[in-house]
């Protein structure tokens, strides 16, 4: 279980993440789910603080693992998407692209080192967690089980 600690998004909830039928994307959705974690905790030590040269570089290494590994997801989960010929794809492909193009200006902010990069990414990354994978993606369960996706 992974809590939603010092984010605005279902801040009293617990984020749960949903069997979405494909064994590696289930992995890739706990592996995104560790990096919101890590995130989480700079965060917090964040909270009382200005940050230092340190906590910059610990936040750029952080925030390039994450979109790089988004990018890959992203590809991935398309890539099977498009090859069994999913029905949605076109409309999920559109929540993908929107997704990167928050997490560019949040990249944007932390270039300026603007610290209210803190709130915006926090609440994306839990977000993007707790709606879109345990609603949107879970919708493609059934689809890719009956297509013999695993």
């Amino acid at each position: 279980m992974f809590g939603l600690k010092g984010s605005d998004v279902l801040q009293s909830q617990h984020c749960l993440l949903k069997n979405v039928g494909v064994s590696e994307f289930n992995k890739q959705h706990l592996r995104l789910a560790s990096y919101a974690v890590e995130f989480s905790q700079i965060v917090e030590e964040l909270s009382t603080r200005e940050p230092e040269a340190s906590d910059w570089k610990h936040v750029d290494a952080l925030f390039s693992r994450i979109s790089l590994f988004v990018a890959v997801h992203f590809r991935e989960e398309e890539e099977v998407m498009r090859s069994q010929g999913y029905p949605e794809f076109e409309a999920h492909k559109k929540l993908h692209d929107q997704f990167v193009n928050e997490l560019a200006k949040v990249q944007s902010q932390i270039n300026n080192r603007n610290i209210k990069f803190k709130g915006k990414l926090t609440d994306l990354l839990w977000g993007w967690l707790y709606h879109h994978i345990n609603e949107v993606d879970y919708q493609y369960r059934d689809f890719f089980m009956e297509k013999g996706v695993k």
